[in-house]
């Protein structure tokens, strides 16, 4: 989502594809919470570091571990033409990214999946029952998002107690 890239250009904050996943998972889950809607249109899947937006991940994976800056685009399949996604129109959606932005945005990559990972949140309940039963591509329903989001509501650890973990290294303390 090109709102959340642009408010951390805007607030001079480095993001990386990580940390838009799980800054765009917050943001649409308390979206859920506060608006009773959808701030974004897809589902989210929970992915060995925390939930996943897929096509936000495959928009941003050429950037590997570097700084995303630029706004996601899209090609169209037929006739090969890249443009730029639409504005966000929303008003409160946007107000919603910024005022995130502004109070989670500065989070490390492991804070976040840390934070993602929280016991008995709709992550957690997911990705612990495709261990042992069958999930639908791991999705994380809005229903199970809103039942959980108050596990969320936790302290981030300081840095450096979560210093060196990002979706390219095994996550440690789960």
């Amino acid at each position: 989502m090109n709102a959340l890239i642009d408010a951390a250009n805007k607030a001079h904050i480095p993001v990386r594809n990580v940390s838009i996943q799980k800054l765009l998972y917050f943001a649409h889950a308390s979206f859920l919470v506060h608006y009773r809607r959808p701030l974004v249109k897809g589902a989210f899947e929970a992915w060995e570091y925390g939930p996943v937006c897929r096509p936000i991940y495959d928009a941003l994976k050429g950037y590997g571990r570097s700084e995303v800056t630029a706004p996601i685009t899209r090609t169209d399949p037929f006739t090969g033409e890249v443009s730029e996604l639409p504005l966000l129109q929303d008003a409160a959606a946007q107000r919603h990214i910024e005022h995130l932005m502004h109070v989670m945005g500065r989070a490390t990559p492991s804070q976040l999946i840390s934070l993602s990972h929280v016991e008995g949140g709709a992550w957690w309940i997911v990705w612990n029952k495709s261990k042992t039963g069958a999930t639908v591509g791991n999705r994380i329903d809005d229903e199970l998002t809103i039942a959980t989001f108050g596990k969320l509501k936790v302290a981030l650890k300081p840095p450096e107690m979560q210093e060196g973990l990002d979706e390219a290294t095994p996550f440690a303390g789960d």
